[in-house]
């Protein structure tokens, strides 16, 4: 943080002492300016000055306004002996300074507005891209995302040659929660699952909804036997877990598909890095359900 805080107070600081010599010139220049001619042009330049170039907020600004006046004020009366002249310049002070101080507070106005605009976008921006990443229910990585990430490890797979491990998984007999219980017990339940997923992989994991529910798990630097061991131990750890929607306790179950991204790296289209690790699922799925299957490229799964 400091990092972050000491230049910006350095710029402070260094705002204000330029603020500081600004007006003590000026000041200055008009005191002695009385002696040849009696404007206050360099004082009215000054306030000018200070007001449109340097960004100050209202409150600071009327401050320094205010002190300068002061300043202004008794420092005329070592030059000026004419009463009639004297009070003529103090007022033309007043003026001046209230020009100063009304030119700062436009500029303050204008750039915060212009601040406040910019977090709007931002923030318009990134809910954007939470629709169109995320899935709404979960805030997980939804499919289009996921295919982003994964163009970038088929890039780095290709480069670098290590084996990235796609895990494919299914909740088994969802359906029947949503048909007993209802949907909004289902997507509670969904939306518990999917915060115990991202608590039981690597930093350097990725999880994403792929629909319904059925998940994919994008584990970089990870074989296909690797990626087996922690898709059992994901499936143990499944089963042993209660998750509670209000009064209604869930013991569920899921099936897994593994396979290697390098066994087809030098396919382009997206289809075909999900196609083994589904066929795998679906494997699982047809020799009882809630089992790990790894993909054989050989056999076609």
């Amino acid at each position: 943080m400091r990092k972050k805080t000491v230049p910006d107070r350095a710029m402070f600081v260094l705002q204000y002492m330029l603020v500081a010599v600004i007006m003590t010139l000026g000041i200055i220049i008009v005191v002695f300016d009385q002696m040849v001619m009696t404007n206050i042009t360099a004082f009215v330049l000054m306030c000018i000055i200070v007001g449109i170039i340097l960004l100050i907020r209202p409150l600071v600004s009327l401050i320094i306004y205010v002190i300068t006046y002061v300043m202004y004020y008794f420092l005329l009366m070592l030059t000026i002996t004419d009463a009639q002249m004297l009070l003529t310049n103090r007022v033309n002070g007043v003026i001046a300074v209230g020009i100063g101080f009304f030119l700062s507070c436009i500029l303050w106005h204008y750039n915060y507005m212009n601040i406040i605009q910019m977090r709007r976008i931002e923030a318009q921006q990134k809910q954007l891209e939470q629709m169109a990443y995320f899935d709404p229910l979960t805030d997980l990585p939804n499919r289009r995302l996921l295919e982003k990430l994964i163009k970038r490890e088929i890039a780095s797979i290709r480069r670098y040659g290590h084996e990235t491990a796609i895990i494919n998984l299914d909740l088994d007999n969802f359906k029947s929660i949503n048909d007993t219980y209802g949907h909004p017990v289902g997507d509670n339940m969904l939306r518990q699952f999917a915060d115990f997923l991202t608590a039981n992989v690597r930093e350097t994991d990725t999880v994403a909804r792929f629909g319904g529910e059925e998940f994919i798990i994008l584990m970089p630097q990870t074989s296909a036997e690797e990626g087996c061991i922690f898709a059992e131990r994901l499936r143990q750890l499944i089963m042993e877990k209660r998750f509670t929607v209000g009064s209604v306790t869930l013991q569920i179950t899921a099936s897994f598909g593994v396979s290697s991204m390098r066994d087809i790296i030098d396919c382009d289209s997206m289809d075909d890095y999900y196609f083994l690790a589904d066929k795998a699922l679906y494997l699982a799925k047809q020799n009882g359900k809630n089992r790990v299957e790894k993909a054989c490229v050989g056999a076609g799964v």
